[in-house]
């Protein structure tokens, strides 16, 4: 699949309470969090949209398309359709702006183990899911937006609803790291990680 015919869309619209301030600007190791989700998806994608609700200013310094949410305060899935509202490809995929261990290797997995679904999401461990590293189809909207407009905000419930699957991560995978999906939610993450 040529770049061109996917977008890369970089969760930062959340509410970062736990980092007390906005957490795709913090630095780790010497680069803002979102600038490590934007290094991941750009082998990958033609077009790189951001969602943030706040600093957005900030966030358009990067060069990107900044979104805000559409229909506020519902987690992830606000971000993840107003994104896919004005993305211009079927082919998506959702990276968050505090996982800056995800590669582009795995990424570039998920594209090549779609077939027909319209969302791949990484399975690892104990069965542990990574809906914010994961492909995403344009032509979900409609089941989007049914869930959001029944006040039902749990990914999983979306996924029930659409063509979905796994693709199993683990250390036989190249470029495999136990640390692969660690999320940094904190100033100590930042330091210790």
């Amino acid at each position: 699949m040529h770049k061109t015919e996917v977008t890369g869309i970089i969760l930062a619209g959340g509410k970062s309470s736990r980092m007390g301030r906005d957490k795709g600007l913090c630095r780790f190791r010497g680069k803002t969090l979102v600038s490590y989700a934007i290094e991941t998806l750009k082998p990958l994608c033609g077009r790189l949209i951001l969602s943030a609700n706040n600093r957005v200013e900030d966030y358009a310094a990067f060069g990107l398309e900044v979104l805000p949410d559409e229909v506020k305060g519902i987690g992830p899935m606000g971000g993840i359709l107003s994104c896919l509202r004005q993305s211009d490809t079927q082919h998506n995929l959702v990276l968050s702006c505090d996982t800056p261990f995800v590669t582009t290797a795995l990424l570039e997995f998920l594209l090549q183990n779609i077939e027909k679904r319209q969302v791949v999401v990484p399975r690892h461990g104990e069965n542990l899911l990574e809906p914010l590293a994961a492909y995403y189809a344009t032509n979900t909207l409609a089941q989007l937006n049914r869930c959001v407009e029944a006040g039902d905000y749990k990914m999983m419930n979306f996924f029930n609803r659409v063509n979905f699957g796994t693709v199993n991560v683990d250390q036989l995978m190249p470029s495999f790291s136990p640390a692969l999906f660690r999320n940094l939610n904190t100033p100590d993450d930042l330091l210790h990680c």
